[in-house]
């Protein structure tokens, strides 16, 4: 030990187990993250192919084909998934497709609540989604303002063409004309 050399770990050491763990969380987190990941994609995928009245034909057919290889890929990050899942202590349930097609909204997607990220905790996912939809009022406010000059504008012409169309009236119908100046 005068050269400062540490002793090789052991097989069943302290160290080689505490590695171990580590080791094998880091591969479960992987295989999770991989799996959020293309779950959340397909989500986006399926809200896509939901708005079918906005979305042409063919883009509809290369979000059904986007889907369609994406659930083969689920298919083999399940697997991956479920094998790291199970060599955890203690064992996290494993997964199958049916648990991931039954998935419609993000805030169904409760196999994030197994994530090491800080986004997947209760406390933190409930202020993420208020600042959203913070952020959404925030947006909406902007086109209900746009929107409110729109009308102001629209009101404001309309009125000017009654105007207009009133003192063309009165060269060749003064019944007329009189009747629209008293509505208007």
């Amino acid at each position: 030990m005068c050269l400062g050399i540490q002793p090789q770990w052991e097989i069943g050491g302290e160290e080689y187990k505490c590695y171990k763990v580590e080791a094998t969380m880091v591969k479960y987190w992987a295989a999770l993250d991989e799996l959020e990941w293309l779950v959340v994609m397909q989500l986006f995928e399926l809200s896509k192919i939901a708005m079918s009245g906005t979305t042409g034909y063919k883009l509809h057919q290369q979000i059904s084909k986007a889907l369609q290889r994406h659930s083969e890929t689920i298919h083999n990050v399940i697997s991956c998934y479920n094998m790291q899942a199970v060599a955890l202590n203690p064992l996290h349930p494993p997964i199958s497709w049916k648990d991931i097609a039954e998935y419609s909204f993000l805030g169904e997607f409760d196999l994030l609540c197994h994530s090491h990220n800080d986004w997947a905790k209760p406390a933190f996912h409930q202020a993420m989604v208020k600042f959203f939809k913070l952020q959404c009022a925030c947006e909406e406010l902007k086109h209900v303002s746009v929107e409110a000059h729109h009308l102001q504008t629209f009101i404001h012409n309309e009125e000017a063409h009654v105007v207009k169309i009133t003192d063309e009236l009165l060269t060749s119908d003064h019944l007329l004309a009189a009747k629209l100046k008293r509505q208007h």
